[in-house]
């Protein structure tokens, strides 16, 4: 009898967590984790051209 509601509650679940995936995935392509990466790039690349100057 609770087998019955197990498949629609594990279906909600599962919806749920490819939701979350997906969004976390969005937000390390294009989202604040993504600016401090290319912040610190160019930071570095600007840090190496000094130093190739002197």
């Amino acid at each position: 009898m609770i087998a019955d509601n197990l498949l629609p509650i594990a279906f909600f679940v599962f919806v749920i967590m490819l939701i979350g995936l997906v969004l976390t995935l969005i937000e390390f392509r294009y989202g604040e984790p993504k600016r401090q990466q290319d912040q610190a790039d160019k930071e570095a690349k600007a840090q190496g051209k000094g130093k190739t100057s002197e």
